[in-house]
């Protein structure tokens, strides 16, 4: 229409730009290789510009022309009609559903490992930090749900969500401790924090261990969502000490990490709130044990509870020594 309903040769040579985008397109939608498809940009921009530069974009507009790019128009139509476009390789838009934001959050997790895997601390941090977010929302959906619902709360649906929350966070601080970023570490430490102690069974008490574990015997585990296979109360109760661990020794080895959350939210205290809230609160989370602490008695507190927890969960079961002396070691430093 823009080349020949109006005049005007500014008009027509945006009618061609507009028909040159579009024939792009559609020959990118029938290529299954995306760099193949990286080069069809690449030339269609070279060839548009070499086009305008040299004045054929002004014959392609009238006359002979104009028929030429008129005759192509019909032949990708008929392209369109008879051949199926490859299928958009793309995942599908999250759903605003709690579920929505828990299969997000799981696809991004994928995303990062591998973006990390490859060298790319600062993409994958950046991913990390997405992923915990669809966590949080699905934890913010879910309890909001339940608190309207007659039915009785189901606290124990949200364990595997803040395991994976727990779990995600651990393995991203490094990597965004990796591009020294000040910030998000400090948030994401509380956050990783929180989520730890909520799935925490003994609700980091060393002296609930011997109960918790024979407790879990008898029962059918729930099924992990980081593909670890069953969540036991033996997984659940060391990711809270290591999550201890890794926040006491950045905050010994990044002075700029201890800060004082203000106001302070005691972890699990508190109705459920929207996003915004519960992402504000799990940024001020504070463990209840901590409650009134200043910044290096609060590492202190974490390094103490992650050494006692160790040490109780090694005489109950192998595997924790190494994790228990290096606890220790983190505790060390503190009090030199």
């Amino acid at each position: 229409m823009l080349m020949t309903a109006i005049s005007g040769v500014t008009s027509h040579l945006i009618g061609l730009g507009l028909w040159w985008f579009g024939a792009l397109l559609l020959v990118d939608s029938f290529l299954d290789n995306r760099r193949a498809a990286r080069f069809l940009w690449g030339i269609g921009a070279g060839v548009a510009v070499l086009v305008y530069s040299t004045g054929w974009a002004v014959l392609a507009t009238e006359g002979v022309g104009r028929l030429v790019v008129g005759a192509l128009g019909v032949l990708l139509a008929l392209i369109i009609l008879t051949r199926r476009p490859r299928p958009v390789d793309r995942p599908a838009a999250p759903s605003h559903s709690a579920n929505g934001h828990l299969q997000s959050a799981l696809a991004a997790w994928d995303v990062a490992k591998n973006q990390s895997a490859m060298g790319q601390p600062l993409r994958a941090g950046l991913t990390y930090q997405d992923g915990i977010n669809h966590l949080l929302s699905c934890i913010s959906l879910t309890r909001l749900a339940d608190e309207r619902t007659t039915a009785l709360p189901r606290p124990d649906d949200l364990v595997p969500v803040y395991h994976a929350m727990a779990a995600m966070g651990r393995e991203g601080l490094p990597v965004m401790e990796e591009v020294k970023a000040t910030t998000p570490v400090r948030f994401h430490a509380r956050m990783t924090l929180a989520a730890a102690h909520l799935a925490d069974p003994t609700e980091g008490k060393p002296e609930r261990i011997r109960e918790a574990l024979a407790a879990d015997t008898g029962s059918l585990p729930r099924v992990g969502l980081d593909g670890d296979g069953p969540l036991s109360a033996e997984t659940r109760i060391a990711e809270a000490a290591q999550a201890r661990l890794l926040v006491a020794r950045l905050m010994v080895e990044r002075p700029d990490l201890r800060w004082e959350a203000v106001p302070p939210w005691l972890v699990g205290s508190g109705g459920a709130v929207s996003f915004a809230r519960e992402k504000k609160r799990f940024r001020q989370a504070v463990l209840p044990s901590c409650a009134g602490l200043s910044p290096d008695e609060e590492m202190r507190k974490l390094a103490q509870e992650s050494v006692l927890v160790f040490r109780e969960l090694s005489r109950e079961v192998s595997g924790y020594e190494s994790e228990r002396k290096r606890a220790e070691q983190v505790l060390a430093t503190i009090r030199a």
